[in-house]
């Protein structure tokens, strides 16, 4: 935390107009980050891993994807636009690595789209189901299902594609793995979560649309710490990670609002990790023998970190498994769990 602390006591001591300040500031930054900033640098083989990450067109997903492809894995591209995927499947080939890379259309705001995909892959084993995909900050709006978009990409969508790959991850005694954000500690109780308000988020709230976000990413959390529970004696594990705060397109969203905008763009480039240094603990999340027995647990820059203790709650866990299961409609025969 030192670089965010010298970053934000720097608004009181540094002049504005003071470019020799500025500079200097971004490089003592950018200088603490590259030493701080844990590579996960393990020559692990993923031979004949077959890897699922939704959202990996681009960002955290697509530098995942790139590294356990050079680890001989073949890895599942399941993204919104297939046309963007294909690029993105084409970049990482390019690479020469001895994976293979195939991609598959999911739209996981959509359960029609999420049901789809998993149909497309029944049968097949997968041992590692990555649920990357995230949307942060975007105006309210519905789903065709009648979810509020933010949860239903960010957790819904991923709790029921779980679901139904839950048979094809047993088969490998496989690996689901969550990414969510240290921004769940924006929600400061369950009242934050809405979970008697169907998780539509209509009141007005203090941080407003990012309070959304953060609800999503509690949510990713206790559905990993439930998950957890739910997968004793299965051999299939659950974890979650937060990956910093990570340079990526999430961002643009944030930099299209005028009052914090050029805030949000200087932290940015001077703070945040790269999409490859932001994709080291699911890479190793995903890949380490050493983590092969470990479960139920939120990791941070390569090791277990500490989360807020609402996210901890078994009894918001249970709650909020129930009522997912509710929203998404799961059927009698895809309870796997």
């Amino acid at each position: 935390m030192l670089d965010l602390v010298v970053y934000l006591v720097s608004w009181f001591v540094v002049p504005p107009w003071s470019l020799v300040g500025w500079a200097s500031l971004g490089a003592l930054v950018w200088g603490i980050n590259r030493f701080r900033y844990p590579w996960w640098r393990s020559p692990q083989s993923m031979d004949g891993k077959t890897v699922v990450i939704t959202g990996a067109n681009k960002g955290i997903g697509l530098e995942t994807a790139r590294d356990l492809v050079g680890r001989g894995a073949t890895v599942i591209l399941a993204c919104r636009s297939t046309t963007r995927a294909h690029a993105a499947r084409d970049d990482i080939m390019s690479g020469g690595w001895r994976g293979k890379v195939e991609v598959a259309q999911l739209d996981v705001s959509s359960m029609a789209s999420v049901r789809q995909f998993a149909k497309n892959l029944h049968g097949r084993k997968v041992d590692v189901l990555i649920n990357n995909a995230a949307v942060a900050d975007l105006p309210q709006q519905l789903t065709s299902d009648g979810h509020e978009l933010t949860i239903a990409t960010n957790h819904l969508g991923h709790f029921l594609l779980t679901h139904l790959l839950m048979q094809n991850l047993k088969e490998a005694g496989g690996r689901v793995v969550t990414v969510t954000s240290i921004g769940h500690i924006w929600v400061k109780d369950v009242k934050g979560l809405d979970l008697d308000g169907d998780l539509k988020f209509q009141l007005d709230r203090p941080l407003g649309t990012l309070e959304i976000y953060g609800a999503s990413k509690a949510m990713n959390i206790l559905f990993t710490k439930e998950l957890d529970r739910k997968l004793s004696g299965t051999g299939v594990t659950a974890n979650c990670l937060h990956p910093g705060v990570v340079n990526t397109d999430i961002f643009k969203v944030f930099t299209s609002r005028v009052w914090y905008g050029l805030f949000v763009k200087l932290f940015v480039r001077t703070y945040a990790k790269s999409s490859t240094e932001g994709a080291q603990t699911s890479i190793m999340l995903a890949a380490s023998d050493e983590l092969k027995n470990v479960s139920g647990q939120y990791f941070q820059d390569c090791k277990i970190a500490e989360c807020s203790s609402l996210v901890k709650d078994e009894g918001v866990a249970k709650k909020l498994w129930e009522i997912s299961e509710r929203l998404v409609q799961l059927q009698p025969h895809e309870r796997t769990l």
